[in-house]
């Protein structure tokens, strides 16, 4: 059985990594039910109650993003964050996107 996506880590990709596509981009896309693939982005929202639980929210998405040394795209409203992540490298989905999905769905929100 494979390694829970939170248990792993981004990795940096050597060049000419090729983005995820067939197989290995749906397994992946499965284990992510609440998120979803918009161009070559995967995206999800969350609602809050309020403003400040959802800035809190995304502070904490921001601190696992410099621990995992890979950057979503956020955008925060009223009651509502959007985060969206795709590896500007390789112009598409890899791994690390789903590694930081997972971890961001496994904070307190």
């Amino acid at each position: 059985m494979p390694e829970p996506l939170t248990h792993r880590h981004c990795a940096p990709l050597p060049p000419g990594t090729p983005p995820l596509a067939g197989e290995a981009l749906a397994a992946l896309t499965a284990a992510l039910p609440h998120w979803r693939i918009e161009g070559r982005e995967l995206k999800r929202e969350f609602r809050f109650p309020d403003f400040a639980s959802a800035l809190a929210f995304v502070n904490r998405v921001g601190e696992v993003a410099e621990r995992e040394q890979h950057h979503p795209d956020i955008a925060l409203a009223w009651g509502r964050v959007v985060i969206g992540t795709y590896t500007h490298s390789i112009g598409g989905l890899s791994e690390n996107d789903f590694i930081l999905a997972a971890t961001i769905d496994a904070l307190p929100h």
